[in-house]
């Protein structure tokens, strides 16, 4: 039996119209605190896959860039979404929250 990393995968392969089993330990969600970083493409790949609400309701924040901080001076980068439509960011959040969503 082969495992899949997550469960998008899970979801995109069952969208392909095969079936999985799948098999998890434990449906709770984390009693730790993990934080993510999900870039643009990533959230652009949830909309492919119809799971952008995943993002939805957990607190997570809207990312357009970084900013970056070395010996007083700083720098700030913005993603190049400008082809994009405004909702195209990406989302910090709690993993287990997510997870949860998904």
């Amino acid at each position: 039996m082969k495992e899949l990393p997550n469960s998008p995968v899970v979801f995109s392969v069952i969208q392909d119209g095969r079936s999985v089993h799948v098999i998890e330990r434990d449906l709770t969600e984390p009693d730790q605190i993990i934080g993510e970083l999900l870039q643009p493409g990533g959230y652009l790949k949830l909309i492919v896959l119809g799971l952008e609400d995943c993002v939805d309701e957990i607190d997570a924040q809207r990312v357009l860039g970084y900013a970056l901080f070395k010996d007083g001076k700083n720098a700030k980068l913005s993603y190049p979404l400008e082809k994009f439509d405004s909702n195209v960011s990406g989302r910090s959040f709690h993993n287990g929250c997510f997870i949860q969503r998904i």
